[in-house]
């Protein structure tokens, strides 16, 4: 594998890691709302507060997080090709916590 390609793989995989920190801070926002209001409705409320209008739709964080966890497992699926075992384990672990977040958005929706 020449350098320029172990580069390009190297840069997928940051990538992905930066992919994966937008559905994990969307999940840990909602979880530090659920403690400030006292109904499902106020946390709600407060958790799209934190949000842009276009993004105050029903499904539209959620859909948000689910086009990014699937571009950080196809990001990081791509380079796990790199021989480093530091990069590897680095692919491994957002391939795994992208997959998890991707399962608990789906399953969000039903």
């Amino acid at each position: 594998m020449n350098s320029a390609n172990q580069s390009r793989l190297k840069l997928y995989s940051l990538v992905s890691l930066g992919c994966l920190l937008i559905p994990l801070s969307i999940y840990a926002l909602w979880i530090y709302v659920i403690d400030m209001g006292s109904t499902q409705a106020e946390n709600v409320t407060i958790f799209k507060s934190y949000f842009p209008d276009f993004l105050h739709g029903r499904w539209d964080t959620t859909l948000l997080s689910i086009v990014f966890c699937i571009a950080s497992i196809t990001l990081s699926n791509i380079s796990l090709k790199l021989p480093q075992i530091l990069w590897r384990i680095l692919n491994y672990t957002v391939l795994t916590i992208s997959s998890l977040l991707l399962l608990l958005n789906i399953f969000s929706m039903m």
